[in-house]
């Protein structure tokens, strides 16, 4: 097992030497009802003189260890296919979409899934699902077209009863949506896609810049609102765009990388993160005026990122990697998700229960 070494160099008023050597091996084994699942966690720290070695994780400072704390698979129920997003509207009641056609739901915290059927001509590959509040709701989605593809939404007005479906009029991938409120929002997606609704989604106006053979594809991954007037778009090469007026104006933002940006969240009008390719987390405290890189201490790309207060947090990405924090982002922990599998979405609406899907029809549940 890799060793992730970091050294710490602390400012001595006089001079002491000391050497302090522990050693901790925690093995956590648990089985499934369900499905037998192995988590072994094995924890090596050595600190000589503010020299610390993970073998799992890399933490910053205090480094704290939470044992009952862990990712369990929940069972497929049939899934075939990658699931893309997951969207947990309490701590009952989640949607999940994915390939093929594929949503499901749950109003028991997870332990009963039931599939949803929305009948389309043919399979739509599902991408996002987004709901404000109980009842609104959204699915995006494409079909394949002469040219490309051709986006599809369906919205509900009843908590998922049923669903309505609406022709967004763009070939496009959609991969962010928000409401400010139960009539104006926004989506956005491949080749700058940028569309707005004002009333609860039934028509959306908006644009798809057309991009010739070679040219360089510029993609905006996910759209927040911290306020009716103030929000934010990210997207490919570090692009972030920022409106104080509601979505009529947009203007560029520093963020200080190149990396592609895949997902933003605010927790108020000040505070909120932006997490994107070789494991980049963006912060501000300052409505977004600047952005600060966290240390993270995965390279591997994220592709979603959740704040469930100004402190606690998830992150989840390629490779299985699920990071955590529980202080705003100073340090991010690097949690045994128990595979490598790629992870797509990760949602929560507490401290104590997140859902995370990804490739192969994955979920992972997590309690505390």
């Amino acid at each position: 097992m890799a060793l992730l070494i970091g050294i710490i160099f602390c400012d001595f008023v006089i001079s002491l030497v000391s050497i302090y050597i522990s050693t901790k091996l925690s093995v956590f084994y648990k089985e499934s009802a369900v499905k037998s699942t192995r988590i072994f966690s094995f924890i090596i720290t050595l600190s000589i003189i503010g020299i610390l070695m993970f073998p799992t994780a890399y933490g910053a400072g205090k480094w704290e260890i939470v044992r009952n704390d862990d990712f369990l698979r929940v069972p497929k129920d049939g899934v075939e296919g990658d699931l893309q997003d997951v969207y947990c509207i309490d701590q009952k009641q989640a949607w999940l979409v994915g390939r093929n056609g594929l949503i499901l739901y749950t109003t028991d915290g997870g332990k009963k899934w039931t599939k949803k059927e929305i009948k389309t001509e043919n399979p739509v590959d599902f991408l996002r699902v987004y709901f404000r509040g109980e009842k609104l709701g959204f699915i995006t989605g494409t079909l394949p077209a002469r040219w490309g593809v051709r986006a599809v939404l369906f919205v509900t007005q009843d908590g998922g009863l049923t669903w309505e479906s609406i022709d967004p009029g763009v070939r496009s991938y959609l991969y962010g949506i928000w409401m400010i409120d139960n009539k104006v929002g926004f989506m956005v997606g491949a080749n700058n896609a940028y569309l707005q609704t004002n009333d609860g989604g039934k028509k959306w106006k908006g644009k798809v810049e057309r991009v010739a053979a070679g040219e360089t594809r510029q993609n905006l991954w996910d759209v927040s609102f911290s306020s009716p007037t103030e929000g934010w778009i990210v997207g490919s090469y570090g692009s972030i765009q920022r409106t104080i007026d509601g979505g009529q104006n947009w203007e560029d933002q520093n963020s200080g990388v190149d990396n592609n940006l895949k997902a933003i969240a605010f927790v108020n009008e000040t505070t909120g993160w932006i997490a994107g390719q070789e494991g980049v987390i963006l912060h501000t405290n300052d409505s977004g005026v600047t952005w600060t890189k966290q240390k993270t201490n995965s390279p591997n790309n994220l592709n979603d990122i959740i704040f469930v207060n100004k402190d606690i947090g998830w992150a989840a990405g390629d490779f299985g990697t699920i990071l955590h924090t529980i202080n705003g982002g100073q340090t991010w922990e690097i949690q045994n998700a128990g595979t490598s599998t790629t992870l797509l979405a990760i949602g929560a609406v507490g401290e104590d229960h997140c859902l995370a899907v990804g490739e192969w029809g994955l979920v992972l549940g997590y309690t505390k």
